[in-house]
């Protein structure tokens, strides 16, 4: 209840908003954000790239759901044996792929990096028993997206 009457202070306080405003903000719009639009490249040995887009509800959206999400998409019901990633930037500014490996990472990801949509990327790996064993990560890098 505190925020509450702190937060109606500020909405009446003629005060300049503090240090950082911008970046709260900023914050609590991500937060009210009903849909996030996904886009995602699925990478599976030497197999063109497979793409998919779908929009998610980042509020109800947890890692495990994520994953069911794909399966589906991509027809995965026999290879659970896939990592995912998503595009975010560097402290420099290159794009570079973050796994996503527990619903904190799903959250960053949403916050940091979905705007104009979260770009995924799902590599399948190859069984123990594959004839022809890829290396972990190997994928085709190339970009279709605008």
């Amino acid at each position: 209840m505190a925020t509450t009457s702190a937060a109606s202070d500020l909405a009446c306080s003629t005060a300049p908003p503090p240090v950082g405003g911008a970046q709260a903000a900023a914050a609590a719009e991500e937060e009210e954000r009903e849909v996030v639009r996904v886009r995602v490249k699925k990478c599976e040995s030497f197999l063109s790239p497979e793409f998919r887009s779908f929009a998610v509800d980042p509020q109800i959206t947890s890692l495990d759901v994520l994953q069911h999400i794909l399966i589906r998409a991509f027809d995965l019901n026999g290879k659970k044996n896939f990592g995912i990633s998503y595009l975010a930037r560097d402290r420099l500014g290159q794009e570079v792929f973050l796994s996503l490996l527990s619903d904190w990472d799903l959250s960053t990801a949403f916050a940091t990096a979905s705007k104009p949509y979260l770009q995924l990327r799902v590599d399948i790996r190859p069984s123990e028993d594959s004839e022809y064993p890829v290396p972990e990560g190997y994928c085709f890098e190339i970009q279709l997206f605008p």
